[in-house]
């Protein structure tokens, strides 16, 4: 675990500094972007949105006497004399409607006279033929159409035919009335109310002329005051983009430097490091498997990985052990402390800026007042008097997303709340009061109607004028000339005419049917067509006369007096109440005007303050380099010291496991062949003095060890014969067996010589001793 602690922590420590000057660049471009964009959302709210603003307020000065005006009419009711106005000048107009709608009926009597005319010929010439013909199909033909009524319609267009019929009307005598009173220029009526007004609204406009660019002076005044505000706010903040970016391209271009200069040396430092610790877990590794899965060595054809190869690995181990120890100790402390440090020192101030005692040293030291803002301020205090702009300050701000303006202190240059003084300053407010004090007219003569007028436009509503009804039209019109159309009928008689037999009495039957058809179609498209869409003209004329006639929805004769009446009250409220409602109305305009200019002086200031650069960017970019710091180089710093000091730690009891296993992995196992391969055994001892074995305690643990040794060296004990001698005959060689007997009486066992003696150039040894356990007796 400590190895691959070391390896890992090594590698990403690795990333993080390669990494680090490029995240500092990233941080920084990020930065200034953030600070280009709230310098252009300032100028654009006070530069591009004032423009808008002034534009839209000189166009109010424009039509402030048509806005007068125009509030004057809806007020006084004078909106009447401007329709009898319209309606007057309208009367040549109506008169030409009036001369078409009675173009368009006369011809609706021609072609309903001619169309009555064929369809009678028509009629008559099909009762005989029909009747002639034998044929069913001609009978259906008869019932089915009603040809017997062929030529009889819901409309009757000729005023001279049965009074049973309905008849349009005749708009001669209306028209010959409009001639008349055309001719005696009734218009001229209403025009000299309307030029009365139009005299009013011209004095309104040269009034509001006079003091208009006066306005527009104050308000280009105020814009460049604006534009002037905006620069120093966007200065402060591209002077402290400016020191961010030159900063950053002058100390990561020489920490570059030493990057690639040292940085590839402390890596393969780290590597190194980490390679002599993978080295000695390799070598505890391969012993532990060699000692736990080998066997013991024998010195005769042992395994490359027997319990021998595993004490080696322990003794390589114990060797690098001893050889890098200190190095790798002192290492590991030297990483300790820079991480240490740098972990204190660093990470834990930059995360909690405002609860640690190391940066609050740090940040009383520093007054970013003297860094951003110059010693003299307009006659203000120097920097030193301003309240300190921390670092704490700014961080904490960012993180709570205050804006630009807030984080950097900028009102100690520029108080944005000084714009709400600019009406008063650059004299808006009084020039629009001297505009509404020099708005003024004589209403004492005041005249819209005059008597003669009066009477000329009310003897209009007994004119010819109020007989015009609409509804004789709508009624009487319809899109229905015939009861059946004609092209069906058409086709049907031709139809009929195939189904006649073909005989000389039916033939004169099938050519007449064919020629009426050829009529009946003839007739709809010439006639009949022609009348439906004269039909729908002439109703649509009458429509529009009509709602031309009429005002309120009242009929022509009560439209009239009711013009009249609302034009006499028009002229009262000129003559009593109209120069003070043309003041209030003057005085409601210019403060609508001094409103849109607080609104957006006060929109601004708010933007300002709480809209505009809001600091949370910068924040993620903050939060973005503690961890490209701490994260990424601390942290990873810190843990390869506490790798490496985990395996330092493992290193004390591992030296004394890997010197004991190592000495129990050198024990080899005994010979497993023969003891004795000599085919002679002999006592060499024969001619001594016997030496009685002894037994007791001291002889338990060597007799245990011989209990064992015989299993693999000797034949177990076999049973004797009645003298003590063993037998002859074993499961082994006679010659691998023991010569002492195996059991006696009173006195300890004595050799036997062997039968034969060996040469005496042979080696010569005696026969190990076999004791087979104490008995009874003993």
């Amino acid at each position: 675990f400590g190895v691959i602690v070391t390896f890992a922590t090594n590698s990403y420590m690795q990333q993080g500094i390669e990494n680090s000057t490029n995240r500092v660049r990233d941080a920084s471009n990020d930065t200034c972007k953030f600070l280009q964009t709230t310098s252009g959302q300032i100028d654009h709210i006070l530069v591009t949105n004032y423009k808008q603003l002034s534009i839209q307020l000189e166009n109010i000065m424009r039509e402030t006497s048509s806005f007068i005006i125009k509030e004057l009419e809806q007020k006084s009711m004078a909106v009447s004399l401007i329709y009898l106005t319209d309606f007057l000048e309208k009367l040549p107009q109506l008169k030409i409607k009036l001369q078409k709608m009675k173009s368009i009926t006369n011809d609706l009597r021609v072609y309903a006279s001619q169309l009555s005319d064929g369809l009678r010929g028509v009629k008559r010439e099909l009762l005989v033929m029909l009747t002639k013909c034998n044929n069913k199909a001609c009978q259906d033909v008869l019932n089915k159409y009603e040809i017997g009524k062929l030529d009889a319609n819901g409309i009757h267009y000729d005023q001279m035919v049965d009074r049973y019929f309905p008849k349009l009307p005749d708009v001669t005598d209306i028209i010959d009335n409009l001639d008349s009173l055309i001719s005696k220029d009734i218009a001229s009526a209403g025009k000299r109310g309307r030029d009365m007004l139009n005299q009013m609204r011209a004095h309104l406009n040269t009034t509001i002329a006079k003091y208009t660019p006066k306005v527009i002076d104050s308000i280009n005044k105020a814009g460049n005051a604006f534009k002037k505000a905006s620069d120093s706010i966007k200065m402060e903040i591209n002077k402290v983009s400016q020191v961010i970016k030159d900063n950053t391209h002058k100390y990561t271009g020489v920490a570059d430097g030493y990057l690639n200069e040292y940085g590839p040396y402390r890596f393969h430092f780290g590597i190194a490091v980490c390679s002599i610790l993978l080295t000695i877990l390799v070598f505890v590794v391969a012993a532990l498997l060699c000692g736990i899965c080998g066997k013991r060595p024998d010195g005769y054809g042992d395994d490359c990985c027997n319990k021998g190869s595993g004490s080696r690995f322990l003794m390589l181990a114990v060797t690098f052990i001893f050889l890098f120890i200190s190095a790798i100790a002192l290492i590991t402390l030297v990483h300790f402390l820079i991480g240490l440090i740098a972990y204190r020192g660093v990470c834990l101030p930059l995360k909690d800026p405002q609860n640690d005692n190391i940066f609050a040293h740090f940040d009383n030291a520093i007054n970013l007042n003297n860094v951003l803002y110059p010693q003299q301020n307009k006659g203000k205090p120097t920097s030193g008097g301003l309240p300190a702009l921390r670092i704490s300050h700014v961080i904490t701000a960012c993180q709570r997303n205050q804006t630009i303006y807030e984080v950097l202190h900028i009102h100690n240059r520029i108080d944005i709340h000084e714009i709400k003084d600019y009406p008063a300053q650059y004299k808006i407010n009084q020039t629009l009061d001297d505009l509404v004090d020099g708005i003024s007219f004589d209403d004492s003569d005041i005249q819209i109607l005059s008597p003669e007028d009066k009477q000329r436009i009310l003897s209009l509503a007994d004119s010819a004028l109020k007989n015009f009804d609409s509804a004789q039209y709508i009624d009487n019109l319809n899109d229905t000339i015939t009861k059946h159309s004609l092209t069906e009928i058409a086709q049907e008689l031709l139809q009929t005419a195939k189904k006649i037999d073909k005989s000389e009495d039916m033939k004169d039957v099938q050519v007449s049917l064919r020629n009426q058809a050829l009529h009946l179609e003839t007739y709809e498209q010439n006639w009949v067509i022609p009348m439906k869409n004269k039909s729908v003209e002439l109703i649509r004329l009458a429509n529009d006369l009509d709602y031309s006639l009429r005002y309120k929805d009242r009929p022509f004769h009560e439209s009239i007096p009711l013009l009249v009446n609302e034009i006499e009250r028009a002229q009262l409220f000129f003559r009593v109440d109209g120069r003070q409602f043309v003041k209030d109305t003057a005085i409601n305009l210019t403060q609508y005007f001094a409103s849109e200019i607080e609104n957006y002086l006060r929109m601004v200031v708010q933007a300002v303050e709480k809209k505009i650069g809001l600091c949370a960017p910068l924040a993620n970019v903050y939060d973005a380099g503690v961890v490209s710091l701490c994260s990424a180089i601390v942290d990873p710093l810190n843990g390869f010291w506490a790798g490496a000091a985990l395996c330092i730690v493992l290193f004390l009891p591992t030296l004394v496991v890997a010197v004991k296993l190592a000495s129990l992995y050198q024990k080899s196992d005994p010979y497993p062949g023969p003891l004795v391969e000599s085919e002679y055994l002999y006592d060499a001892y024969s001619e001594r003095d016997h030496i009685p074995l002894a037994n007791g305690p001291k002889n338990k643990r060597r007799k245990n060890k011989d209990r064992r040794r015989g299993r693999e060296y000797y034949e177990e004990p076999v049973p004797s014969s009645a003298h003590g001698i063993p037998p002859t005959v074993g499961v082994r060689d006679t010659r691998y067996n023991d010569m002492a007997p195996k059991h006696w009486d009173g006195g300890p066992p004595r050799y036997q010589n062997p039968p034969m003696a060996p040469p005496a150039s042979e080696y010569e040894r005696p026969p190990p001793y076999y004791y087979p356990g104490a008995t009874e007796q003993d």
